[in-house]
């Protein structure tokens, strides 16, 4: 196996842990927000909704080149919580 093929198979399996590690952290978010009483989740999920949209704006200002990855990743994320 080439030093490249090593590499190779070195960050698909960080991209891997990453993804899943993501996925941990999605999860107890929100089994985080399913324990509260119905009126506060709603307010849980409006801040993180209002923080995230935060982060974005600053990403935009920012003119980073991960402004649309994050985008994505979040409208993802909110979508699957429905």
């Amino acid at each position: 196996m080439s030093e490249n093929e090593q590499k190779l198979d070195y960050l698909e399996e960080a991209q891997e842990v990453l993804r899943m590690q993501n996925r941990v952290l999605a999860t107890a978010l929100k089994g985080l927000i399913r324990a509260l009483p119905a009126e506060i989740a709603q307010e849980a999920v409006e801040s993180i909704q209002l923080a995230f949209e935060d982060e974005l704006a600053e990403l935009q200002y920012d003119n980073s080149p991960h402004t649309d990855l994050f985008h994505d990743v979040t409208y993802a994320f909110f979508r699957e919580k429905q």
